[in-house]
């Protein structure tokens, strides 16, 4: 009898690790209801105010509208907000359904930012993937990988920044994706992945690319490790910006869920098996050593799902001084930007002047 108890736990836990590996890009939720809108700015209700409200965000609402707020509020703190104005028409309206936007702005560069882009096609692995390509004058291309169940516009607080300094941008889908091949529905964390990867590097080579700095979102910084730690072409990367990264699978799941070590290990092999997970190839740390690119990784110190400890880690293991490690404090995941955007602009210009000057 206790054998099935312990059994049927192990299945349990092994469904949560299921559950935060899976990839697509989900249906948008608007959970919020706008309360009023005046001049001291937009007041909203519902859902649970938690770590993904905090520091700046859009507002999207049904209508279509969008706005950015000015006032970076602290985690859970959220019921109004300051804004900056309506970006997309029309405004919001009292009783209109909204959510919050963690990636700030519209899903258009040409909105919000006022960049052009071009939507092109690159041949992966399993066949065409679309990308967004952000034209710039510079030979060192920005080539950026999404986390998991996000988009490429998850790239796009970089994006003012890359393209500020006259970098082109691929901002690129790969499988599991929308309009993307499809795979078995669940994310490799750079198992596999990183084949994509090399594919989209090889489309921005043979653009004219005469240097590549990869930047990775989530599980996307993931895929940017086993893309260095794999591929062929690693040596024509310069650099990588890496946004609180998944560097070891294993470990966040067993920080991030709060298992003790009993049942940690057992589910996780448990899930491997479920879903396909390869943890072997999803442990970067146990690579890091032979890294030979520099790295700037900013990460929060209040990151819930991918705890700042995991990267403190690869950090350490990497080769000295290859690894910059820039903690924010009190920001949750992939909120670094959000909690200080200033400090967060400078770090990100600084490395791409560093490992690409002029």
């Amino acid at each position: 009898m206790l054998a099935g108890v312990a059994a049927a736990g192990l299945w349990q836990a092994s469904g949560l690790i299921g559950d935060a590996v899976r990839a697509g890009q989900p249906d948008p939720v608007f959970p919020l209801v706008v309360s009023s809108v005046d001049a001291a700015g937009l007041r909203y209700s519902g859902g649970t105010a938690g770590p993904d409200d905090q520091g700046l965000m859009g507002i999207a609402t049904t209508g279509g509208g969008y706005v950015q707020t000015t006032d970076p509020v602290a985690s859970g703190a959220g019921t109004s907000r300051t804004i900056t104005g309506q970006v997309v028409a029309p405004p919001p309206e009292p009783g209109e359904a909204a959510a919050l936007d963690a990636w700030y702005f519209p899903r258009d560069p040409r909105i919000g930012l006022g960049l052009e882009f071009e939507e092109v096609t690159y041949d992966g692995p399993g066949g065409p993937a679309p990308a967004w390509l952000v034209p710039g004058t510079s030979s060192t291309w920005v080539v950026f990988v999404h986390g998991r169940r996000a988009t490429p516009a998850e790239g796009l607080r970089i994006a003012e920044t890359v393209s500020g300094l006259g970098n082109p941008m691929l901002l690129v889908r790969y499988r599991d994706d929308a309009r993307a091949p499809q795979g078995d529905g669940y994310a490799g964390f750079g198992a596999d992945e990183w084949t994509d990867l090399e594919a989209a590097v090889r489309f921005a080579l043979d653009g004219g690319a005469g240097r590549i700095v990869l930047a990775g979102a989530g599980s996307g910084g993931s895929i940017v490790l086993a893309f260095l730690q794999n591929s062929p072409l690693a040596d024509r990367i310069v650099g990588a910006f890496l946004d609180s990264p998944v560097t070891d699978l294993g470990r966040a799941v067993r920080l991030t869920l709060g298992m003790p070590a009993f049942v940690a290990g057992p589910a996780l092999r448990v899930a491997a098996w479920r879903y396909g997970l390869d943890l072997e190839a999803a442990d970067h740390v146990a690579d890091a050593a032979s890294l030979r690119t520099p790295i700037l990784i900013v990460h929060g110190t209040a990151d819930g799902t991918v705890p700042a400890a995991v990267s403190e880690e690869f950090a350490a293991t990497a080769p000295p001084g290859l690894v910059d490690l820039e903690l924010f404090d009190g920001a949750g995941h992939g909120l670094s930007w959000n909690t200080d955007p200033d400090r967060y602009r400078a770090l990100l210009a600084g490395f791409l002047q560093k490992v690409a000057p002029g």
